[in-house]
Parts: structure tokens; C-alpha cells; sequence
């Protein structure tokens, strides 16, 4: 019975092994690696308040650890800041280009040892005519 078990066994191995190479096999004799039919290149802009540009400024600080201020983002890795943002999304890396649509979240600084930052984030689109 020891010796079945051990034969079956390696029927069905061997038989796993030939489908997972059969199936690689497959996808070789096609039309080459898949690649992705669409591409999205945009950029979003984010200018931080520094306590004077008010009219430009597009992120931030609401949250500060007790030896920050909210203007100046903290020492030590910016450790303990937490920033809201609104930022314009354009299509280039020029911040006055026409911008199709806006970045709207936050970013926080969470190590004091290394730089570090989580975001949460969502775009928003706006459709818009090359035609005018």
C-alpha cells in the first residue's frame, strides 16, 4: 500500500509539472509578452504654505509634532508633520501648463530615523476638448 501511495504521488507531480510547462509553452508561441495597450503620464504639483504664499500654495501643514510650527515643515525627517494637499494635475512637468484635472489627500511623515512618508490620495479628472 506504502508503495502505491509513493507512485501516485509521483504521477501526479510529474503531471502537475507538465501542465505548468505546457501552459508557460503556450504563452511563448504567442504574439510576444503582454504589454499594457495604454499608457497615463500626468504630474501633480505641490507647493507647501510657508507662511507667505497664500495665493500659490497648494498643500498644507495641519498637523505638526509639539517642537513644530505649521508653516516649517519639522527637523529630524519631517517627523510627526501631517500635510493636506490640492494640487493641479497636468500633463507635463510644467506647473503652468492648463491643468486636466486635481490631486486632493494628504501625506504624513511618520519615521524620525530615516525619511519616510505614507499618502492617501485621489486624482480627479476633468474632461476637457483639444479643439477649444
Amino acid at each position: 500500500m506504502g508503495a502505491t501511495r509513493v507512485i501516485e504521488t509521483l504521477v501526479l507531480s510529474l503531471l502537475v509539472f507538465l501542465s505548468g510547462s505546457s501552459a508557460t509553452q503556450r504563452q511563448k508561441t504567442r504574439a510576444g509578452p503582454r504589454m499594457p495597450c495604454k499608457q497615463m503620464v500626468f504630474y501633480f504639483h505641490d507647493i507647501l504654505y510657508n507662511g507667505e504664499n497664500a495665493k500659490n500654495a497648494t498643500s498644507a501643514i495641519v498637523g505638526a509634532p509639539a517642537w513644530g510650527n505649521r508653516t516649517i515643515l519639522a527637523g529630524q525627517n519631517h517627523f510627526g508633520n501631517v500635510v493636506v494637499f490640492d494640487d493641479p494635475i497636468t500633463l507635463d512637468n510644467n506647473l503652468h501648463s492648463i491643468p486636466v484635472g486635481r490631486a486632493q489627500g494628504f501625506y504624513l511623515y511618520d519615521r524620525k530615523d530615516y525619511f519616510t512618508a505614507w499618502l492617501g490620495f485621489s486624482f480627479f479628472f476633468q474632461l476637457y476638448s483639444a479643439q477649444g
